[in-house]
């Protein structure tokens, strides 16, 4: 059965949904894969985290090697006074290389989407948490005695430069134990965001997961525990946020 989730498309043995013809994991949470969404695919989503944030995205697949997307978010939705939007609008590209055979696949790629705010004042120009901006990375996937797996390894150079211009490395793994259910991890080294700005990262490094649950053909809920190291600079507890995803073709 080929399962579609929120950030990414795993495969499996057995029948598929025509409106579900497609093979790669495109995204664990966050960080990228070397994934691509079929000719002619869409993978709309829409997530609802801490301080009422909202993220929204699209991505769009072609010739089976190259896929390009936009998202925007705003914080403070369901609060009092006026929503503030984010200074940014995000853009995705991303063409892969090598297709995975014996050795992982290969892509390489843009993602200017960070997390959280967007700090444009003090010449910060960054998010709470940068976006990956150029990356090189590999996939792999891996038949398990439970279930399956893919694995996600890759290096990132940002273009939020103004206080750490260091690149970045980054892993990523998807398990899809039952039929209807995936466990997500991503880790974020944040060499890049090491500084002794207390606002955020503390010099250590990122960990998020997951729970994703596919519904239907097409439609896939992704429940997200955000910074289990606690090394986010303003606040050490883990935040939580769900996500509501749609693939499709035109």
């Amino acid at each position: 059965m080929v399962v579609v989730t929120a950030w990414a498309v795993s495969t499996i043995g057995g029948m598929a949904p025509a409106a579900a013809q497609v093979q790669q994991v495109i995204y664990i949470i966050d960080k990228p894969t070397a994934g691509i969404l079929n000719d002619g695919a869409y993978l709309l989503r829409a997530r609802l985290g801490p301080e009422s944030s909202f993220l929204a995205s699209i991505r769009i697949g072609f010739r089976e090697r190259f896929q390009i997307g936009t998202s925007f978010g705003m914080q403070r939705i369901f609060e009092r006074g006026d929503p503030e939007f984010n200074n940014q609008v995000g853009f995705q590209v991303r063409l892969r290389l090598l297709d995975e055979l014996e050795a992982p696949a290969l892509a390489v790629g843009f993602d200017s989407q960070g997390l959280g705010e967007y700090h444009a004042a003090d010449d910060l120009e960054r998010y709470d948490r940068k976006s990956p901006g150029f990356y090189v990375v590999l996939s792999k996937n891996y038949a398990l005695v439970a279930g399956e797996l893919s694995a996600h390894g890759g290096v990132s150079w940002s273009t939020e430069r103004e206080d750490d211009g260091d690149p970045n490395v980054f892993a990523g793994a998807d398990w899809l134990l039952f039929e209807h259910l995936s466990f997500l991890l991503d880790v974020d080294a944040a060499l890049n965001d090491d500084t002794d700005n207390p606002d955020f990262g503390r010099g250590g490094i990122y960990i998020d997961a997951g729970i994703r649950w596919f519904y239907g053909e097409s439609l896939v809920m992704t429940l997200i525990f955000r910074d289990l190291s606690g090394n986010f600079g303003r606040s050490r507890s883990v935040g939580r946020e769900f996500e509501l995803a749609l693939i499709d073709f035109f």
